[in-house]
């Protein structure tokens, strides 16, 4: 993977590949990887779209390791949902939705709302409960 993201990093770094810039001189993002996982972020262009497709082909190619294209959503935000579909067929992927789970957090939801808020909460209730279980311990009086 780290192959991958050298290869993504170097296609922004040359202009083919637009990510997004985040506010107040923040950093641009293009990609997130977690093990097996790759969350690719860029504009809404078709030209990127189509450069995303390149590079996962190169990658295949120099590496053997095969995406499942068929496995692949592609999502937009505040994009048409027929210009979704489309792009989706010219990648071979799935036309996805938002809000969309990633790594057990929802991502592209209102996280105004309390109800958004539920499932990172229950995450740190049960670990924090399991870490109080262990430090505990019976004292002897």
């Amino acid at each position: 993977m780290e192959v991958f993201s050298c290869m993504v990093s170097r296609a922004c770094d040359s202009g083919r590949l637009k990510g997004v810039k985040l506010p107040i001189g923040g950093p641009i993002i293009s990609h997130l990887l977690y093990a097996e996982d790759a969350l690719i972020i860029g504009e809404w262009e078709e030209e990127n779209i189509r450069s995303v497709a390149r590079i996962l082909r190169v990658f295949y190619a120099c590496s053997g390791l095969k995406i499942n294209i068929h496995k692949s959503n592609l999502m937009g935000m505040g994009v048409d949902e027929e210009e979704i579909a489309r792009m989706a067929e010219v990648m071979g992927c799935i036309k996805g939705s938002v809000p969309f789970n990633y790594l057990g957090i929802l991502l592209g939801a209102n996280m105004n709302r309390v109800s958004n808020w539920e499932p990172i909460f229950s995450i740190f209730m049960n670990r924090l409960a399991s870490w109080k279980a262990h430090t505990l311990s019976i004292g002897v009086g």
